[in-house]
């Protein structure tokens, strides 16, 4: 009788712990919890202006079938279910287009901010990380407007 009880507490923890790693790992963290910081968004809105903002636009509209939209109903249709990793890399790699990758990871991560904000997802109280394999944690969503 005691074997079977331990069995049976036995399975229960481990039924316990499943759960609860399942739950951990399929809460993700999306763009409308607010992760970026209004200063980084800042930052990023100058350094647009300076490196981006002729090709994109300064509204970030881009230039339709040359450039893409960094706001609005075309960037969700190419970023929404997406990650933040995503977005950071495209700009980290192959931005601006006449010197790509010259950019920094924290510019990169400045320019994501902006890009974020300007699609009016909340700022938050942390800065998004200039890193690929955290930001990749990070999911994009439509806004809540």
């Amino acid at each position: 009788m005691a074997k079977k009880s331990q069995i049976l507490i036995s399975v229960s923890v481990v039924l316990w712990i499943t759960s609860s790693l399942y739950s951990t790992l399929s809460a993700q963290i999306t763009v409308v919890d607010g992760v970026y910081t209004e200063e980084q968004a800042e930052r990023g809105k100058m350094l647009f202006v300076e490196t981006c903002a002729e090709c994109h636009g300064e509204d970030l509209q881009g230039m339709e079938g040359f450039i893409p939209p960094l706001t609005g109903e075309n960037f969700l249709i190419v970023w929404e279910g997406r990650s933040v990793g995503d977005l950071f890399d495209q700009i980290s790699k192959n931005m601006p287009s006449l010197n790509p990758g010259s950019l920094t990871p924290e510019q990169a991560a400045d320019l994501a901010a902006y890009i974020l904000s300007i699609s009016t997802y909340p700022a938050g109280a942390t800065e998004l990380a200039a890193n690929f394999e955290v930001l990749q944690e990070i999911r994009i969503d439509a806004p809540n407007n």
